[in-house]
């Protein structure tokens, strides 16, 4: 996510596209967009320091929501909602200049829809090993109680002081298909220093929430759950969901991860062989992390960025390695860092994914985009053996 800052997100909107933002607040009508340059900030900040207390705050919210949004990942999330959903001005996305200005036309035209796409965002900010898993086996009928997961949250926050008021919202993923629950328990209280709409310094109390977020994935036959919390209070809350939601009678064993095998990495002769319409560029091996057999804790750390003519890390690992000390086939891959190139479109460079995978069981790749991909050929390349 770039780092907020107003002037920034400004400049990066053209005016036209500000003014038909700010109109629809009903808000800035006197400043004079027609004698304003391109991406000048200054006139519009000017502008916001004469609204009201209240009124600063609307649009420092919208700012911020745009500018989580405003990344490869955001524009992605709100092309795929607003082609899902036939929205008649989904075609405009591709002509906007930036991250900033897709996110900024989707909060225009829909505000439900870019509600959901930021739930999606913030979910897909975690990687894999973030998330507690059971497995279940078999497909089940989301019954969709809203109101018992809501009591029964309430009921065993109660136990800790809090959760007097609880908001849940839900929505449906698709690529891999996922039910998503978004439960929000009221969290123990915080008081803030500040200014109040007369300018007056004063202690603001705030009733805060906690955020839980739950899946579940029928095709795989697992709930999952991202909360805060030790193994047993998160073990309680995935229990309220898996008997409102599910319908189960009980929580079900958890979900072992697919257990990660490095070893192929150490073939000089390994392909990472991919489909052509991935687009996938080259996959190279940026970082290779040995375990020593024997006593103690003795670890060996390889790094190489290749580049034409010059020496990839299995080269390195012929130079650096005693193999007659330690050889090839004694040593464990406990970790390696890979970087996946993506083709670029129209002459530009395209991105590259970096990722990380650990022994046994531990990958930061995510559900979505590239890294859906990634994870894919994981699995294909033996790398993954789940």
């Amino acid at each position: 996510m770039p780092q907020y800052s107003p002037k920034k997100l400004i400049r990066n909107i053209s005016n036209p596209l500000l003014k038909r933002y700010f109109d629809q607040r009903d808000l800035l009508g006197d400043l004079d967009w027609k004698g304003l340059g391109d991406h000048d900030p200054k006139p519009i900040m000017e502008a916001l320091d004469e609204l009201s207390a209240s009124e600063r705050e609307s649009v420092e919210t919208d700012f911020n929501q745009i500018n989580e949004l405003a990344t490869d990942s955001g524009s992605r999330l709100i092309f795929e909602e607003a082609s899902f959903g036939d929205r008649p001005w989904a075609d405009k996305l591709d002509g906007m200049a930036n991250d900033y200005e897709r996110a900024m036309l989707a909060l225009i035209e829909d505000r439900r829809l870019i509600d959901i796409v930021s739930s999606c965002n913030e979910m897909d900010r975690f990687a894999e090993s973030r998330w507690k898993s059971w497995i279940v086996g078999k497909r089940l009928q989301v019954t969709d109680e809203r109101e018992k997961l809501k009591k029964g949250l309430r009921a065993l926050f109660k136990e800790q002081g809090r959760g007097q008021r609880c908001h849940i919202e839900t929505l449906d993923r698709r690529d891999p298909e996922r039910f998503c629950c978004f439960a929000f328990p009221e969290d123990y209280p915080k008081t803030d220093l500040g200014y109040d709409d007369n300018n007056q310094f004063k202690r603001h109390t705030r009733r805060t929430a906690t955020e839980i977020i739950f899946v579940y994935r029928p095709e795989d036959g697992i709930p999952e759950m991202l909360g805060k919390g030790n193994k047993k209070e998160k073990e309680a809350i995935a229990e309220v969901f898996c008997k409102t939601m599910l319908g189960l009678t009980a929580l079900p064993p958890p979900n072992q991860r697919p257990p990660y095998d490095l070893a192929v990495l150490k073939r000089k002769n390994f392909s990472f062989k991919t489909d052509p319409a991935d687009n996938i560029e080259s996959t190279e091996i940026r970082l290779m992390r040995f375990d020593l057999p024997g006593q103690g804790y003795r670890r060996m750390i390889l790094s190489a960025r290749p580049t034409d003519g010059q020496t990839n890390l299995h080269d390195l690992i012929d130079e650096a390695v005693n193999t007659t000390n330690f050889p090839l086939s004694d040593l464990l891959v406990s970790q390696a860092i890979f970087a996946m190139r993506f083709r670029g479109k129209n002459g530009r460079r395209g991105n590259t994914l970096r990722f990380q995978v650990t022994y046994p069981d531990h990958c930061n790749l995510k559900d979505t985009g590239k890294d859906a991909i990634a994870k894919k050929y994981l699995k294909q390349w033996g790398i993954a053996r789940g």
